[in-house]
């Protein structure tokens, strides 16, 4: 491990100091993670990728809300289960797509939380009201 010294705005740390006492990490996890790409998470637990949102702000849960998996990523699953109704797909695919789905399925479980956690507050955005139950 190598260490690196940041500056951080004072939103930043505060942001971070707040999820690292509500998920009970050090502050250098939850910044890690930040830093961190989805594909390089070893181990990426459901409870990992829900870990902090229930201290987010209402507007930073709207916009987790309103997020999409990266376009790269949806279009080369879509080439990958595409060429899958053509042939079988090699070992490397085959582990792409997974990986992809399972990277999708963490996304989407973190937008429903927010949408939980939103009409728990009573703040669901009007262009979210569309998800109500």
């Amino acid at each position: 491990m190598t260490t690196v010294t940041l500056d951080l705005p004072r939103q930043i740390y505060q942001k971070a100091a707040q999820i690292a006492q509500a998920t009970k990490r050090p502050i250098e996890q939850v910044v890690v993670e930040w830093i961190q790409l989805p594909a390089e998470r070893p181990g990426l637990s459901q409870d990992a990728a829900l870990a902090g949102l229930n201290a987010m702000t209402t507007a930073e849960l709207a916009q987790l809300a309103r997020s999409t998996a990266p376009r790269e990523d949806s279009d080369r699953l879509r080439r990958l289960l595409s060429l899958q109704e053509q042939r079988e797909l090699t070992e490397a695919e085959h582990d792409e797509a997974v990986h992809l789905v399972e990277q999708e399925d963490l996304i989407t479980l973190r937008k429903a939380k927010a949408i939980y956690l939103l009409k728990q507050r009573h703040a669901l955005p009007d262009d979210l009201a569309a998800l109500r139950s």
